[in-house]
């Protein structure tokens, strides 16, 4: 098929007005469910030849053209077959803001603001038009931090979870008691402790998401509030639709810095690169084209945090069956689909760009004196401030059964006095026909946890009177229990925690995902597909088993996936509970209808 893909961005469509963006439009995929083009393309080429359809602007070009006056404009043509195709079928976007982003308008004419303002200034400007979508952000998750937790194992139904009450990790453990420097990311102003007002909407920070300057930036430790330099009046007359940028403003630095938290988001999704992540490299997508936003609730979710309004997966763009077309090869991969998620091949390595934190050891913290090394990505291997911390880049993912529900440790839970305590943990089991494998960053780390009461302690870290500043334990954890309403024994001990963290994004494109014989060695020695097929001479059975990420390029190009190189049994699916590799021993619900073992397994 010639076109898989396209943007609906015909000029006639904006002669009359352009209200909203562009439609993406996904050709190979409705080619392949409807199969038939006629559905679409009234009219074919008089040459029969001819490699594609008539296109739609062929025919239909501005609206009311008394030179044919019965035919609709262009617009109205996607409109009509689009809408009547997706009511007919019950499937699919009919609403307008389903399908396109709305256009913002400028805004150097609207705001009024002639002085050097207070942010919360600013923020009552907007109010002046914006106050319903205001009082949207009151209610969500992104100004509250805390919401449904309909995905937490046990806790469905609770809606006071999140990262500004019971949530904790093994990064800077907890937000009570160190607000200042937690909320520099809060799209808010002013959350310094306890008693924020969370109704007052001239505290809403409009401008964090909405800047298209590039200049606007929080000061680290200034509880939200904007850098004294930042030209507000400037940022103001010119804000838009968020983008990968600002969104990344906070995200892409998760934990402190890039890209600590999230291995699989970083700057470099900032910037057109297929290898980097082929919808936002490869296909310039912008994070809401994704994450759909309705009254200020953003649908998505991350196994870090409870939260959620909404959850987004690869299927609902691409469908269960995403491997368009008729060759043998989109049919095993749609049959993998039942089993593996997108991402299991479509992200083979993740912190491809930039190195992520892999374990974070609290307890060695307060030398002062120690001598500091750089490690192979010339970061220091120590900070007297927070410890020993591993880095790692170009990381091959855990995997894990994965249903969609997570367990989760909440502040006050005991601890596992056996072994590791987990934090969070991917609910899923082979035997679970919801469950699929899906890969994982696993951060570990050392914290505290009170040797008393046998539960993980939140530490006073940043600000006045904090570890940082004091390198005392015993009162930064007084102090910080304090602040999440605990009791604090004056005992603790460290222990190790692990948290898996989910690896949605940097999803490549088909040429760098793993390939057949990357998980199943098996097919390593075979010459054809006739061990379970009939043989066919025109199928090119090295090349259809071995096209995939190719680990030697990936390692002359600087990144760390050495020890990748002619890898095989990527994935250990003993460790997932198969007896084997499940082209030898079989699937986990039925065997293989041909289903072998190598001579070495029979004996």
């Amino acid at each position: 098929m010639k076109f898989s893909y396209f943007l609906l961005n015909n000029p006639i469509i904006k002669e009359e007005e352009n209200l909203y963006g562009t439609v993406r439009f996904m050709h190979k995929k409705h080619a392949t469910l409807l199969n038939d083009c006629i559905i679409c393309h009234h009219y074919r080429p008089a040459d029969p030849a001819a490699s594609e359809a008539t296109r739609c602007s062929a025919c239909h070009q501005t609206a009311f053209n008394p030179e044919s006056p019965g035919r609709i404009g262009l617009k109205g043509a996607h409109h009509r077959q689009c809408m009547g195709c997706h009511k007919e079928w019950n499937k699919g976007p009919v609403g307008c803001t389903d399908c396109h982003a709305k256009n913002v308008p400028a805004h150097s004419e609207l705001i009024k603001l002639t002085r050097k303002p207070e942010p919360t200034e600013v923020t009552k400007e907007c109010l002046r038009c914006h106050d319903a979508q205001a009082n949207e952000m009151l209610t969500s998750t992104h100004w509250l931090w805390k919401g449904p937790s309909a995905f937490t194992e046990g806790e469905e139904k609770r809606i006071d979870l999140g990262k500004a009450t019971k949530t904790i990790n093994n990064f800077c453990i907890n937000v009570a008691s160190n607000w200042p420097r937690c909320t520099n990311c809060h799209a808010g102003y002013g959350w310094r402790d306890a008693s924020f007002d969370f109704t007052d909407k001239t505290r809403i920070d409009c401008l964090i998401c909405h800047d298209t300057t590039g200049t606007y930036k929080k000061d680290p430790q200034g509880a939200g509030m904007p850098d004294v330099n930042v030209d507000l009046i400037m940022v103001a007359h010119n804000v838009g639709k968020p983008s990968r940028r600002t969104c990344g403003e906070c995200h892409f630095s998760g934990g402190g810095e890039d890209p600590v938290k999230h291995g699989g988001l970083n700057p470099s999704l900032d910037f057109h690169s297929t290898s980097s992540d082929v919808h936002m490299g490869g296909l310039g997508f912008q994070c809401h084209e994704c994450h759909k936003t309705r009254n200020h609730k953003i649908a998505g979710r991350s196994l870090a945090l409870p939260v959620a309004e909404g959850s987004r997966t690869c299927e609902d763009c691409h469908t269960a069956v995403p491997h368009h077309g008729r060759e043998l090869l989109n049919h095993h991969l749609n049959r993998h689909t039942e089993h593996l998620a997108c991402m299991t091949c479509h992200n083979p390595v993740y912190a491809k760009h930039n190195p992520t934190k892999a374990f974070w050891d609290w307890s060695t913290a307060g030398d002062k004196q120690r001598k500091v090394k750089k490690n192979e990505f010339g970061i220091p291997d120590y900070n007297w401030r927070y410890g020993d911390i591993t880095w790692e880049k170009s990381v091959k993912p855990a995997y894990a059964w994965y249903n969609g529900k997570v367990r989760r440790y909440i502040l006050g839970d005991k601890i596992n006095t056996r072994g590791v305590t987990l934090l969070t943990e991917p609910v899923g089991d082979i035997n679970d026909p919801k469950s699929r494998i899906y890969p994982f960053k696993v951060m570990g780390g050392l914290q505290a946890v009170d040797t008393v009461n046998n539960y993980l302690l939140v530490p006073h870290l940043f600000g006045p009177g904090g570890y940082l500043e004091d390198l005392n334990w015993t009162k930064a954890f007084a102090d910080g229990m304090a602040a999440a309403g605990l009791s604090y024994s004056g005992q603790y001990k460290w222990v190790e925690t692990r948290m898996y963290l989910g690896l949605p994004h940097e999803v490549v494109a088909k040429k760098f995902a793993l390939s057949c014989v990357q998980c199943h060695a098996g097919l390593k020695t075979e010459r054809s597909c006739g061990r379970c097929h009939q043989d066919k001479r025109d199928v090119d059975f090295k090349k259809l088993a071995f096209q995939g990420i190719d680990f030697k390029l990936a390692h002359s190009k600087e990144s760390d996936t050495q020890d990748l190189l002619h890898r095989t049994y990527y994935i250990d699916f003993e460790q997932l509970g198969y007896k084997g590799d499940p082209i030898e021993f079989g699937g986990r619900f039925k065997k293989l209808p041909l289903g072998w073992r190598s001579a070495s397994k029979k004996e």
